[in-house]
């Protein structure tokens, strides 16, 4: 589950085309804190670097995104989100390319984020 989190987040960094220093640090904070070793972090960000257009990123997540619906757990759900949400912000801004693919993620899991301001 928290390999599945972790490839959201990554997605999230490089979905706009860039990935700022500060996605990066943040998203290897979560992943220690989530115990993913350093091995394995390093395997996701370069699987990332290879990814194109959003329809790559939401194709290399579709394994993620259905781990994460399988455990049907509405907070499961939606702390995948709020985590993506947070890579976003990182920076300080949301690219529109990650409020798309946020959207359509948190689409697939159900979780509603009408309520939230993404531009």
């Amino acid at each position: 589950m928290n390999d599945a989190i972790a490839k959201l987040m990554i997605a999230t960094c490089f979905v706009d085309g860039s990935s700022p220093a500060s996605e990066r640090e943040l998203i290897l904070r979560i992943m220690d804190v989530l115990q993913i070793d350093e091995k394995k972090q390093q395997e996701l960000f370069k699987e990332a670097e290879n990814l194109e257009d959003i329809e790559d990123f939401v194709e290399w997540c579709q394994s993620s995104i259905l781990k994460i619906a399988e455990k049907n757990d509405a907070g499961w759900n939606a702390i995948s989100i709020l985590f993506m949400a947070l890579v976003a912000m990182a920076d300080y801004k949301i690219d529109s390319s990650e409020s798309h693919f946020i959207r359509a993620i948190a689409k697939e899991l159900k979780v509603n984020i009408e309520s939230l301001v993404l531009t």
